[in-house]
């Protein structure tokens, strides 16, 4: 499912590129209610009720499908209740076809009968139950996971699984459970579970708690890798996690929580360490514009937007 998950992201990415591209080409003029922008001027604070004010009307058409784009394809990482299409906007989902689904099925039974004669045997019991999650059969699927966690106990990967499973399922604090066993007993931070636990915390209303695994997270990297951080770029090849990942989302755990200054806080410091990186101006403009701050949000925006035209 991570694998899926990831490959979904870099085509959405993608297809934000070429969304933008296809805008450009069109030399779309937009008549924009802000005008040019004028950095040097001074910024003001506009009251809560500016949110009305549809997103392409405040920043153009253009600038708006990149944002979008990107809060989709971003999403896990970015304030929740953020920004949202048009409500006529399409929503799609994958969906197996047919041939997928009866070789998906065929694949289930032969893990059935090894299990008809063999109920403990581990790999059968993991097969099943990763098929039966493809299949979308979840409640399925976390019985065998929780029947192989007791013969693989010290598995973090059987663990994260019944994590996920059980996030489909909206058994949040159950989630949230098998994720903090897959952290205990795995040698090495895995971003899979960094990010699976932090949603499952924050969809169980508990972000204070979110917060606090995500600090106790970004001390155990620095921890063991002392170049560790948001602000270096020199040992974040070698690391199996993105530091810039973990504070996108230890703001959304703040904005969440409420602590709106702390989650701007922490975009700014990423603005500050990674000025050609995209994800802070985005997550940062989305916080702004949500606490009535539309002109701040619209400058972070078109740094976006900026960033958009150079993957062209």
């Amino acid at each position: 499912m991570e694998r899926l998950r990831e490959t979904l992201l870099t085509l959405s990415l993608r297809n934000v590129c070429k969304q933008s591209e296809a805008l450009e080409q069109k030399k779309v003029v937009e008549k924009k209610e802000f005008g040019a922008i004028d950095y040097d001027a001074p910024i003001e604070l506009e009251k809560k009720e500016t949110k009305s004010i549809g997103l392409g009307t405040q920043i153009g058409v253009g600038v708006a499908v990149v944002v979008f784009g990107l809060v989709f394809a971003l999403g896990d990482f970015l304030p929740s209740g953020s920004l949202s299409p048009t409500e006529d906007a399409a929503i799609t989902s994958n969906k197996l076809s047919e041939e997928e689904k009866v070789s998906l099925q065929t694949r289930l039974k032969e893990y059935e009968a090894t299990l008809s004669n063999s109920p403990k045997d581990p790999t059968a019991l993991e097969g099943a139950a990763v098929t039966l999650a493809e299949l979308g059969e979840y409640t399925r699927a976390s019985t065998l996971l929780q029947d192989l966690a007791k013969e693989k106990p010290s598995d973090p990967e059987v663990f994260r699984l019944l994590g996920e499973v059980k996030y489909e399922l909206k058994d949040y604090e159950g989630s949230a459970a098998a994720y903090k066993v897959s952290s205990m007993v795995s040698k090495d931070l895995k971003f899979e579970v960094l990010r699976g636990l932090t949603n499952s915390l924050l969809a169980a209303k508990k972000p204070d708690e979110a917060v606090q695994f995500l600090l106790a997270s970004r001390e155990r990297m620095n921890a063991g890798n002392p170049d560790a951080k948001a602000g270096s770029t020199t040992t974040e090849a070698n690391l199996q996690v993105d530091p810039i990942q973990v504070e996108l989302l230890l703001g959304k755990a703040y904005s969440d929580w409420g602590h709106v200054s702390d989650a701007v806080s922490v975009y700014d410091r990423l603005i500050s360490s990674h000025p050609n990186d995209f994800r802070g101006y985005l997550a940062k403009g989305i916080i702004l514009r949500e606490n009535g701050k539309v002109g701040e949000a619209e400058r972070m925006f078109i740094q976006v937007n900026k960033w958009m035209s150079g993957c062209r």
